[in-house]
């Protein structure tokens, strides 16, 4: 280190106000950021199903971003999915992810909102970095922060929506429903795509960007709906977090929206009576889960799951085909969901 009068000094040996070294000062500060980070590292420590991964990977054989660009989009956006989920679970109260206590429950709600939110700036610097990457020509540099910060409030606008008709009892139409989750759900996904069209390989993509938005506005519903179903009736998703926690969320989602549409036509009020209560009992969850499927939901829902994919697969045929795709969409098949 060289001080103001040009002199040198052995950094080593340079003492801060504390008398510690800057060796001893680093050494400090790096251990305070371990436990800054460890809410995070215990929460990703068990993986999720790394669906947002794999259609960035998909997405990539129509456009082909060059890897170390792609990379650093995928980061982003896992870190942004990753630390979303943090928040949620402490705003949801949810008591389970993947299996192990949610992270508010072992560090505390205030350590885990803040290493989330340092998370996203992360992830916002990574995307104030990516231009300087690439080695695409004609590309606005300071057009990937714009897209990520422009994502960012759609993001919190789509779960700002479904927390305010949690919190207010009020039920959404089904457009309002499908509004939200293309800003909530699609967010993420709209969010690495756009980032990946302006660093697109330009010379050799032939995907339009409405195009390809239209496509992941499709898997986003389909995404999101199958989840929404999963909640309730999937044995698998109760093992992983708990039976029916929609309901003791008190959550609008896709078939508690179906259902009580349907009450209101023949002049009752279960499920919206029953979504009133959080309740935590499983003989009130199942029953409010028989009352769903005699007003036909389940059936429905299971119908227009399967139409979503049937459109997905043509789509991506229409756009050449994507083996990689193809297979995601299989894998999220409503005829692979095992209920009970």
């Amino acid at each position: 280190m060289t001080h103001c009068n040009g002199s040198s000094v052995d950094k080593t040996k340079e003492k801060n106000l504390n008398g510690h070294s800057v060796e001893e000062e680093d050494e400090v500060n790096a251990k305070y950021m371990r436990c800054l980070h460890e809410p995070y590292k215990y929460h990703t420590q068990v993986p999720g199903k790394a669906i947002r991964d794999q259609t960035i990977e998909a997405m990539n054989i129509w456009l082909g971003v060059e890897t170390k660009v792609l990379q650093k989009i995928k980061e982003l956006v896992t870190m942004l999915h990753e630390s979303s989920l943090l928040i949620d679970d402490i705003q949801d109260n949810s008591k389970m992810r993947r299996g192990q206590p949610a992270a508010y429950l072992i560090y505390g709600i205030s350590e885990v909102i803040n290493i989330a939110n340092l998370k996203y700036f992360e992830a916002g610097k990574i995307a104030l970095e990516l231009g300087n990457m690439t080695t695409a020509k004609n590309v606005d540099k300071s057009e990937a922060s714009k897209i990520f910060h422009d994502w960012m409030i759609k993001l919190h606008q789509g779960q700002g929506l479904d927390i305010h008709w949690r919190d207010h009892y009020i039920c959404p139409t089904v457009e309002e429903y499908i509004d939200m989750v293309l800003k909530k759900t699609g967010g993420l996904m709209m969010l690495a795509f756009d980032l990946m069209f302006i660093f697109r390989n330009q010379s050799e993509t032939k995907l339009a960007y409405e195009t390809g938005r239209t496509f992941l506005e499709t898997f986003s519903k389909f995404f999101q709906i199958r989840d929404d179903f999963c909640n309730l009736w999937d044995v698998k998703y109760a093992a992983n977090k708990s039976y029916c926690e929609d309901l003791t969320e008190g959550k609008f989602s896709w078939v508690i929206v179906q259902g009580i549409i349907k009450e209101r036509e023949l002049g009752t009020t279960r499920v919206m009576s029953i979504l009133k209560q959080r309740t935590t009992s499983d003989e009130i969850k199942r029953y409010c889960c028989q009352v769903l499927e005699s007003l036909q939901v389940k059936r429905e829902t299971t119908e227009y799951l399967e139409d979503l994919e049937k459109d997905l697969l043509q789509q991506i045929d229409g756009l050449g085909g994507n083996a990689m795709f193809s297979k995601i969409v299989g894998l999220l098949s409503p005829s692979r969901i095992q209920t009970a």
